[in-house]
């Protein structure tokens, strides 16, 4: 485990494609606020980012924003130059990172409103492709 990654590191990192674990806890811990309530209960943010971004045959185009994501909420630096703090956002606990989270998304700086709409919709999208969500809506495929 990593130092200072506590928070959202609930048990052991699972074998990975490609993902640092910083990004997976990062991708982790942002499902953890985003994904709240959703109906698959062993949906793991981090693993369905890893599927998506190494599960093709070729890389994808959108390979570097999405590794870039998974690292802003593990990132001590974002941390610093967004909220002023030493944390970073993996490091606090649900509740915090909930809070750091609708701060950003009433902010009066676009960067941190624009950087909360692409990591909730990328949330969104992620979980949209997992075949059990499909099932739930009525889409069988």
């Amino acid at each position: 485990m990593l130092p200072g990654l506590g928070a959202c590191s609930n048990g052991s990192i699972p074998k990975l494609r490609g993902l640092k674990e910083t990004q997976y806890l990062g991708f982790k811990s942002i499902g953890e606020v985003f994904l709240k309530g959703n109906p698959i209960l062993d949906f793991d943010l981090g693993i369905a980012a890893d599927d998506y971004i190494y599960g093709h045959p070729t890389p994808i185009d959108t390979e570097d924003i999405l590794l870039l994501l998974g690292r802003i909420p593990s990132s001590t630096l974002a941390a610093f130059i967004f909220d002023f703090s030493l944390q970073s956002m993996s490091s606090l606990n649900i509740e915090e990172r909930e809070k750091r989270l609708l701060s950003w998304k009433t902010s009066s700086l676009g960067i941190k409103r624009g950087i909360y709409s692409i990591l909730r919709q990328t949330s969104f999208f992620l979980v949209s492709k997992d075949q059990r969500i499909q099932k739930l809506a009525g889409y069988e495929g």
